[in-house]
């Protein structure tokens, strides 16, 4: 209809009415582009704050798996620093057993994997641009990319100084396969021990638990026992640098997680 009127303005000569349909057509060709663009911007600001609720609640879940290896790592350390008066002790049975357990316990070792179902989903659909905030967008990116180096530093640590060193170590000297007891030993392990403590009491025959380790019995001046502490020291050094490296983790990811929240307030928008 619009269009006729024009024609009919044209063939009639009226340009100021012509001028005036034609700013009547780009005004509203520019109304509706910026409608257009309006809802746009509202649908991906929406995407925006749903993609990064969701990256926080993967953000506190991965804090509490490194609190966790934190809490595994201490561990390690104070059963290291506490098998050594026992090392340096009068041979018992007692004695035996607590060697054994601790030893045993040390050649455990956890790995760290942190993943976030989210920031693969925007990695991988090409959605990392719906966050609009280029600083917390790098920082995103760099979070993700840089935690990856850290796991690989800790399943290097495992792997050389655990796998291959320690726990080869107490093979030879036959420590054998002991089940924690916290009444012994004076001090609960983590829970991530419990289950393998229970499997072990439940699928294993009591007389194969805690029958190796005849060289626990040995007087502390015996040769061995230098090599065990040097062992020991290293496996706990181990577990110190692992534990560095997931206090370092933990502070970033609570950084970002806070900063996201930030952001989703507006006080970095």
């Amino acid at each position: 209809m619009l269009f006729r009127r024009v024609l009919d303005h044209v063939r009639s000569q009226n340009w100021l009415a012509v001028g005036i349909d034609f700013v009547i057509v780009v005004v509203g060709v520019f109304i509706g582009i910026q409608v257009s663009n309006w809802n746009e911007a509202r649908v991906n600001r929406d995407a925006e704050a749903a993609y990064l609720e969701l990256l926080q609640q993967d953000l506190r879940a991965s804090i509490v798996e490194v609190e966790s290896q934190i809490e595994f790592e201490q561990f390690m350390v104070e059963i290291g620093n506490g098998v050594l008066p026992l090392i340096d002790g009068q041979p018992s049975e007692l004695r035996r057993r607590k060697i054994g357990m601790t030893l045993d316990q040390l050649g455990a070792r956890r790995t760290l994997i942190i993943e976030s179902p989210t920031f693969l989903d925007l990695q991988s659909s090409g959605r990392l641009g719906l966050i609009s905030n280029p600083d917390l967008r790098r920082a995103i990116v760099s979070y993700f990319f840089g935690i990856k180096r850290l796991e690989a530093v800790i399943d290097k640590n495992n792997a050389t100084f655990i796998d291959d060193g320690f726990n080869r170590f107490t093979d030879d000297i036959s420590v054998g396969s002991w089940v924690w007891d916290t009444e012994i030993m004076g001090m609960a392990a983590p829970a991530v021990f419990d289950t393998i403590n229970q499997t072990r009491r439940e699928r294993i025959d009591p007389s194969l638990m805690a029958t190796g380790g005849s060289v626990l019995m040995l007087p502390a001046s015996a040769d061995v026992w230098s090599d065990v502490k040097s062992r020991v020291g290293k496996r706990s050094g181990v577990a110190a640098a692992n534990e560095a490296i997931a206090n370092r983790l933990r502070s970033e990811t609570v950084e970002l997680e806070s900063r996201i929240e930030a952001y989703l307030g507006g006080a970095d928008q």
